[in-house]
């Protein structure tokens, strides 16, 4: 008789587990492939408002990187093979610029 009560112990515990798994997984579901708030971020972010507006204006691109428009340039041009990703039709890709001015900042 112990046995069998064994057994039945090891299979509620079983099909409980499964339960819990299978609820968890349930509950994480994501809302959004790319929240709405971040899908502003290619026409309204930070990069794309200020980049081109600071290069316009060497002192404050300056002050901005600490460095000038022309290194900028020459170090984009000595990582751009490591900062730049393969192009996928599932996502925008965050450009070699984007990249290294965030590792600036």
């Amino acid at each position: 008789m112990d046995l069998l009560n064994d057994v039945e112990a090891i299979a509620v515990a079983y099909v409980l587990q499964k339960r819990n798994k299978a609820a968890k997984k349930e509950k994480s579901k994501r809302r959004y492939w790319v929240h709405p708030i971040n899908m502003k971020r290619i026409k309204e972010g930070q990069f794309q408002v200020n980049f081109m507006t600071l290069r316009a204006h060497p002192e404050e691109f300056f002050k901005y990187f600490r460095m000038s428009i022309t290194s900028f340039d020459e170090l984009i041009s000595l990582v751009r093979p490591c900062l730049s990703k393969q192009v996928t039709h599932l996502r925008i890709l965050i450009c070699t610029e984007e990249r290294l001015t965030i590792t600036l900042r």
